[in-house]
This record gives C-alpha cells, sequence and structure tokens, in this order.
C-alpha cells in the first residue's frame, strides 16, 4: 500500500514540514485557484503550494519559486482509470501514456491479460517492465484467468495457461495491488481449486471481480469469496444492487462497451466516494476525439451532475478502493498529481458545467506535462518482446465451408447476435439456406459468417459459425485481436474475402485487416504479441480511422467494429460465443451445435 507522506528520508519530510509552515519557498503556488476538497466534497478558494511533487499546503498564502494565476480556474486530483487493459490501445504503455496523460489520467489500473494470454509468466513481465519509469503511474492486477475459462472445459485454446503458483510470483512487486478480474465466475461459484487458491494467495490485497448479469445469492457468494469490485455492469438496477452488496462498482466507457449512461444516474454526493471510473478497453482514435477518463467526467457533467461528485469518483474513490494513499485529494502530504481545468461554458454569467470541461495544464508529481516530455520517454522506452505467435498456414475459401446435407435447401441454426455497444451477446436462432452442399450466410438478414482459427501453437484448430449484427455487405476483416485468448478472428461477406483477409493478416504477422470486394485494403500491423504497435498515438490514429473508413465503404454499421469482433471469442461474457473449440452457450459454460 503507498501511504500518504511515505517520503524517501526523515531529511526530505523535516524540509517539506519547513515548506508546510512557510518556512521555505514552494515550487510551485498556484495563486487563488478554486480546488476540490474530496472529503467535504466543496470546492475552496485560496492558494494550493507544492514541492519536490508533494502538496504542501492548500488555503492559506504561499510564496514559491513559480507562481500560477489560478484565478477562475479549478484544481482537481489527477484522474485514475481504475481498470484498464492498455493492449487495447493498441499501444505499448509509454505510448498509450502519450494519449491519455494530457487528457488528465495521472495513473492507472492495469490488467494486462491481453498480452499473458500469448505469452504467460513472461508476458506479465513485459507488462511490468514496459510501464516502468514512466510519468504514467501503471499499477497492475495480476491476470486471474488465464485463459478466461478453466482448461478442463475445453472451451478454448490459449498461448499460455496460469496456475495459482504462477501468479503468485508476483504478489509482492511494489506497483502490483491485487488479483485482476475473476471472469470465471462459474468456477468460483462451484469452488474450483485453482480459484480458490488464487483467490487465498490474494487474500491480503485487492481482488477484482468480473460478474455480468450476477444477482441474488449468487451475488453473495461472489462477495463471500473476497471480491471487492465489478466492471460489468449494464444497467443501474443491477449495479446499484451490487454497490448494496458491498462490490465496488466501476463505470464504464470504453470504445465497444459503454454502460456511462445507464449508471451515471447512481452518481450523487453519497455514492461518488464508492463508484469509481474505468475505460476497460479503449482505442486512440476515441481516445483523441472524446479523452479518457475525462470522457466520463464530461458526460456525467452533461447530465446535470455535479462536478464535486464525479470528480471525486474520478480520484479520490479510487486512490481509496485500491489503498493508493498518497493521491487522490488536493491536500497536504498527497501527491501533486493535479489537473488544473475550467468549465467550458457559461449560463446567465455564471459557471456551466454541463458544456464539459477543459484542461488547461495536468501536472504529475508537482511537474507540469508536456507533449516532449512523453514523446522523450517513448523513443527511450522500448522493451523488447519476443515473438509474435501467429503459426497459422495461409488458408483458402473452402477452409470456411460449412457442409450439409444434400437434400437440405436450409437450415435452423444458432447465430451469434450483435448487440450495438455491448459485448454481450444474444443466441439467435435463424433459417439459413443451403447452397451446394454448404450452409450459406443469408445478407439479407445480416448474417455474416464468423470464424476463429487457433494462432498459438499450429494446431490448425477451427471453428466457423454466424453472426448478426456487423452490417457488412462487401468486405472482411480479421484481426489477432481476440478475447481473451487472441487467436485470429474473421468475419465477411464472403469465404473469398474472408480468406482474402486472413491470408493478408498472417502476411504482416499479425495486426488488423480489413479488405473490400473491389480490391481496396488496409491493415494495421501489431507486431508486439499480434496486439501492440510502438507507432505514437497519432499514426496508430490515423490508421484506425483508416480502417473504419474502409469497412464503413463495406456496408459496416457498427462504430468499433474491431473490438466488437474481438469480444464475439469470449467465452465468459453471455450469451453466445465462438472460440477455436465452437460454439460456446456462456451461462452453462459448455460447447453447442450450429444447427438445431
Amino acid at each position: 500500500m503507498l501511504k500518504k507522506s511515505d517520503f524517501s528520508s526523515i531529511d526530505q519530510r523535516r524540509l517539506l514540514i519547513k515548506a508546510a509552515r512557510g518556512e521555505l519557498p514552494a515550487d510551485v503556488v498556484i495563486r487563488g485557484v478554486q480546488w476540490l476538497d474530496v472529503f467535504s466534497g466543496k470546492f475552496r478558494t485560496g492558494d494550493v503550494a507544492w514541492k519536490d511533487g508533494v502538496i504542501i499546503g492548500v488555503g492559506e498564502n504561499y510564496d514559491g519559486n513559480s507562481v500560477i494565476d489560478g484565478t477562475g480556474k479549478y484544481l482537481v486530483p489527477g484522474f485514475i482509470d481504475a481498470h484498464v487493459h492498455i493492449e487495447s490501445s493498441l499501444m505499448t504503455p509509454a505510448r498509450f501514456e502519450e494519449a491519455v496523460l494530457p487528457c488528465g489520467t495521472t495513473a492507472v489500473i492495469w490488467d494486462p491479460h491481453e498480452i499473458a494470454n500469448v505469452k504467460g509468466k513472461a508476458g506479465i513481465e513485459w507488462a511490468l517492465a514496459a510501464s516502468e519509469d514512466l510519468l504514467l503511474d501503471v499499477f497492475v492486477m495480476v491476470p486471474s484467468c488465464v485463459p478466461s475459462t478453466s482448461p478442463a472445459a475445453g472451451l478454448e485454446t490459449s498461448g499460455a495457461s496460469l496456475e495459482a503458483g504462477d501468479i503468485a510470483l508476483f504478489r509482492h512487486h511494489p506497483r502490483v495491488l491485487g488479483l485482476a478480474e475473476m471472469m470465471n465466475f462459474p468456477g468460483l461459484l462451484s469452488g474450483e481449486g485453482d480459484i480458490m487458491t488464487k483467490l487465498s494467495d490474494f487474500s491480503a490485497k485487492k481482488r477484482d471481480g468480473h460478474c455480468p448479469g450476477l444477482r441474488g445469492k449468487d451475488l453473495n457468494a461472489y462477495g463471500v469469496a473476497g471480491i471487492h469490485s465489478c466492471h460489468e455492469s449494464t444497467t443501474a438496477d443491477e449495479a446499484e444492487e451490487k454497490m448494496s452488496k458491498g462490490i465496488h462498482v466501476l463505470i464504464r466507457e470504453g470504445s465497444c462497451t459503454k454502460d456511462a449512461h445507464a449508471l451515471l444516474p447512481l452518481l450523487n454526493a453519497y455514492t461518488s466516494p464508492v463508484l469509481s471510473l474505468c475505460s476497460d478497453d479503449r482505442n486512440p482514435a476515441d481516445i483523441a476525439e472524446g479523452g479518457h477518463i475525462n470522457c466520463i467526467i464530461d458526460m456525467a457533467l452533461a447530465r446535470g451532475a455535479k462536478p464535486e461528485d464525479i470528480f471525486r469518483a474520478a480520484s479520490y474513490a479510487t486512490a481509496k478502493t485500491y489503498g493508493l494513499e498518497d493521491r487522490g485529494a488536493v491536500a497536504p502530504g498527497y501527491k501533486a498529481d493535479v489537473v488544473l481545468v475550467s468549465p467550458k461554458g457559461m449560463a446567465s454569467g455564471q459557471t456551466d458545467w454541463r458544456h464539459g470541461v477543459a484542461i488547461t495544464q495536468v501536472f504529475k508529481s508537482g511537474e507540469a506535462v508536456t507533449k516532449s516530455d512523453l514523446q522523450a520517454i517513448s523513443r527511450q522506452k522500448k522493451p523488447h518482446f519476443d515473438g509474435v505467435n501467429l503459426n497459422l498456414a495461409p488458408v483458402t475459401a473452402a477452409d470456411f465451408r460449412l457442409p450439409a446435407s444434400s437434400n437440405q435447401s436450409c437450415v435452423d441454426a444458432r447465430v451469434i447476435g450483435i448487440i450495438t455497444h455491448q459485448i454481450l451477446t444474444n443466441e439467435l436462432i435463424c433459417q439459413l439456406p443451403v447452397k451446394g452442399g454448404s450452409i450459406q450466410p443469408d445478407l439479407s438478414q445480416d448474417i455474416l459468417k464468423i470464424a476463429v482459427l487457433e494462432r498459438h501453437h499450429g494446431s490448425g484448430g477451427r471453428a466457423v459459425g454466424f453472426a448478426k449484427g456487423m452490417g457488412l455487405k462487401s468486405g472482411a476483416i480479421a484481426t489477432s485481436i481476440n478475447h481473451d485468448s487472441h487467436n485470429v478472428i474473421t468475419i465477411g461477406s464472403s469465404d473469398e474475402l474472408i480468406a482474402a483477409a486472413v491470408n493478408e493478416l498472417i502476411r504482416i504477422d499479425g495486426g488488423i485487416v480489413v479488405v473490400h470486394a473491389d480490391g481496396r485494403k488496409e491493415a494495421l500491423p501489431l507486431p508486439i504479441g499480434g496486439l501492440m504497435t510502438d507507432a505514437d498515438p497519432d499514426t496508430v490514429t490515423a490508421i484506425l480511422q483508416r480502417l473504419k473508413a474502409l469497412t464503413k465503404d463495406a456496408g459496416c454499421t457498427l462504430h468499433e467494429p474491431f473490438l466488437q469482433l474481438s469480444f464475439l471469442a469470449l467465452p465468459v461474457i453471455p450469451t453466445l460465443k465462438i472460440t477455436d473449440k465452437g460454439l460456446v452457450k456462456v451461462m452453462e459454460s459448455k460447447l453447442v451445435s450450429l444447427t438445431v
């Protein structure tokens, strides 16, 4: 646990005490600013001063080596992302830092289970090394479910499998806060031995949850197991029940999963200390356009939330929940991780927060954050990663054929029903045509062929099915991002286009590929595990926008087709998913047939 005033030496503490008493000048003073008192939930006006990266005084007048006029501005604690998979930004931690620190995010809590599913323990070691010595504070929750389901269930093939003894090795790392989201909640509720051992091994630390739709006695049991949080609530009613049972609720707004509108009505002065904000999975284009945690802040303000409440949830609530006692408040002894902001609107001569918040300056450990500083860190921070693990042979259209009896003209088939802005799906039963002895997609119903190909071990494992709701009419997508086992997933309007997309993905050795029926194609290579690149945020955003534009030209109607596609393979989020083993009925944790 990081404690308030945990300074490096007694001498430094003495120096800071003198500065707090006004006997030494502060490094920086923000004069006459309205600073947020997170403890009483009020903005107060006065000076805020810090020295050596530590706040030494609030309210009283201070002299400083640098004095900033805070008149008409507001000073709030730096924002903390309570749950993020940095891999979903498609960038390394240093490049991710470039994107989010200017948005006011000064710390994140990372579950690196994407890279862990590809590389196991080596993936976690890479994550810790790649996030060391950044300006952004990157804390880590050790992945609890690699793969996401119990290996004995045989529902998927991942690049690695981590047992209790593997992850226990990371418990004592100074930036490890606890055990990451316990995705295998059916295994937890049934008392599986390895899961119980993992929970026990991390009993002295935080243990994150992952329990979409869990209610009643099963939710009680989840809490009894020692789980303290959940970021998977999609309705206010679900979230309120979790809160009432002591589960800390994280309000999520990612690129694909957008729950903030549903959950923000729960935010008020009473709940803001027990609600946190998180991005989970957010791509660089959305960060560039709409922001990071500040995006959720703006959404809350737009619906009339008090700024005191949403800023507290964005900082103090998360710091307290995760034991980060040295941050999350503008108060003496806390880290000078603060953000100078101002409301974007005025109404009748009064401050109007409903138009959102403008970020004037971000201070990290008391230093003003600049773009050049962040770029310099990214140039220096290039931790080695060994291999992509794209062990696939080239494919043909015939590899995606689904045979049917020759005397059939149609079949009733299970179809994955995509839900826009959710990673939940529906199980649909649809009538599909049979031609030439094979089951066909039906573009008139927006039903496309989808496939997952095992890419880690060269097994040749493959499953083919159907999905509804993507909108593609004349193209295909293939990607090595496939939550959480990160095999190759592909979807398209024809077998030929699917094969072309997969072969292009093999050629670039992992990433995201879009091909159009007219011959156009776009690709984003992701050489780090098939998940990330060291390219800068502007470059990644530009390529991602070209990819999205081409999918739109091919008929796709989804805001974030790539993440939405990747989650169709996650067999711990209801209802029907597809892995390299076949169709998975999630709530029953079993494989089911394509036809019914």
